[in-house]
């Protein structure tokens, strides 16, 4: 039974001024995952497998743009099994955050992964999380969040307060850096997840 709200598709589309072109199939069959752009590079994070597990995955993969001939290659594993999760990108770095892991808990903590130190590295590093971090900013006030990047700083939108997914947010924070806290801003019109 597929999970409430969750799309199962397994392409990937880019949309050109002819229409919708089909780039590429993800590296497995999974949903509730997270997609980014770091550079060239398309990522593909996390996420729970369609098997019959369902359980969250850890894997971490990225397709070259520029050649998607080459296919995927993986890069460092997530610390943590994580599916629902938000990423943004600030310059070469990747930053997960209100993300949910195999026990149904809701992180506590940003998982930050610099890609400009995976691109030097082998395979068999590659396969090891010790290249992600774990930052001790304060808990992402929101679960199964919407971040964006502006101005440099991170917002998170919607969601869910972390172990009450019954509990749709309208809030939205900006992380101060200098303070080290998440800020209120002005409420969205309506509660999204």
């Amino acid at each position: 039974t597929p999970l409430r709200g969750v799309m199962h598709t397994y392409k990937i589309y880019c949309l050109t001024k002819a229409g919708w072109d089909h780039v590429c199939e993800i590296p497995s069959r999974l949903h509730a995952f997270a997609l980014t752009v770091v550079g060239h590079q398309l990522v593909v994070m996390g996420g729970c497998s369609d098997g019959e597990s369902k359980r969250p995955s850890q894997s971490v993969h990225a397709i070259d743009l520029n050649d998607v001939s080459t296919g995927w290659h993986p890069l460092p594993a997530l610390p943590c099994q994580c599916m629902f999760h938000g990423v943004v990108v600030i310059g070469n770095t990747i930053h997960v955050l209100g993300y949910r892991d195999s026990e149904h808990r809701y992180g506590s903590e940003v998982l930050s992964l610099d890609m400009t130190t995976t691109a030097s590295s082998s395979t068999a590093a590659l396969s090891t999380t010790s290249q992600w971090s774990r930052n001790t900013i304060p808990q992402v006030p929101l679960a199964c969040c919407a971040p964006v990047v502006v101005n440099g700083q991170v917002v998170v939108s919607g969601g869910f307060t972390p172990g009450k997914p019954d509990d749709v947010q309208k809030s939205v924070f900006v992380y101060h850096s200098e303070s080290g806290q998440w800020l209120p801003l002005p409420s969205l019109s309506t509660a999204r997840r």
